[in-house]
């Protein structure tokens, strides 16, 4: 005969199975007594430069850029207008890629290497180069592929990729791209993680209250990992595991009330 206490004991030890399962998609936890690396004001000095994979978008100008100004000019002819609006030969907004092996092609020069340059080192590197075929080049160059990865959420699983859209983006504007820290989260517990030449660095940054406006100006840089620990909901979660479970096991009564209804 089907015994009740057995079947609501092995519905307890599912249970606190199941329960194991809670908050298990969480991440990047730290260790209780993890030391994470300080913010430091040097930090918002390090300007980004460029590396594998990133994209470029370039313009070519001569005559140090007088075509881009006259363009303004009331009386500017039509090829001025399409130098500003195509910069080279007319391709404004082709992304040049900066391959595996460091280098990007352009055009007339071929392959060179920009990796390790920031933005304004390349400019004035090509600058040179290009002074071998034109008269006084301006070029102007930007990294089209700065972003940074931003996981929130009642689960902290949710994530976003928001791009860098201009230079020296703070936390605060990313956070402000992304609608800001939603209820479930806890503001008091922000990790950016970035890598550098170092290593990786972890940051733990608070903006529960008016002390933390310093941390909220760190500035972000491409590739950073924004992670927002979700506020620890165990209760919902624990429901929604034992739920079939109990279920299961008020089926398993009923059907044993019935049988011992019929048994003489």
């Amino acid at each position: 005969m089907i015994n009740l206490r057995n079947i609501i004991s092995l519905a307890l030890i599912i249970a606190f199975v199941s329960s194991c399962t809670i908050n298990s998609n969480r991440m990047l936890r730290t260790p209780k007594d993890y030391t994470f690396d300080t913010i430091t004001n040097a930090m918002n000095d390090v300007e980004y430069k460029i590396a594998m994979n990133d994209q470029l978008i370039f313009q070519l100008y001569t005559n140090n850029g007088f075509q881009l100004i006259d363009m303004f000019n009331q009386n500017g002819n039509n090829q001025n207008r399409m130098m500003m609006g195509g910069g080279m030969n007319g391709n404004f907004g082709i992304n040049y890629l900066i391959r595996q092996d460091s280098l990007v092609e352009f055009p007339i020069i071929g392959d060179v290497n920009l990796v390790g340059k920031t933005a304004r080192e390349a400019e004035i590197y090509l600058e040179n180069i290009f002074s071998e075929f034109y008269v006084d080049p301006y070029v102007f160059l930007r990294v089209n592929s700065r972003r940074i990865f931003l996981f929130s959420g009642s689960t902290g699983g949710e994530a976003q990729v928001i791009p860098l859209t201009f230079n020296n983006m703070t936390l605060f504007e990313v956070l402000a791209t992304a609608g800001g820290i939603r209820k479930d989260n806890n503001a008091r517990k922000i990790k950016i993680i970035r890598k550098t030449k170092d290593g990786i660095k972890i940051f733990k940054v608070d903006l529960s209250n008016i002390n933390g406006i310093k941390d909220g100006n760190m500035i972000m840089q491409s590739h950073d990992i924004i992670y927002i620990q979700p506020n620890i909901n165990i209760i919902p979660e624990i429901m929604e595991d034992i739920n079939p479970i109990l279920s299961f096991a008020s089926t398993i009564s009923l059907l044993w009330l019935a049988i011992n209804q019929f048994t003489p």
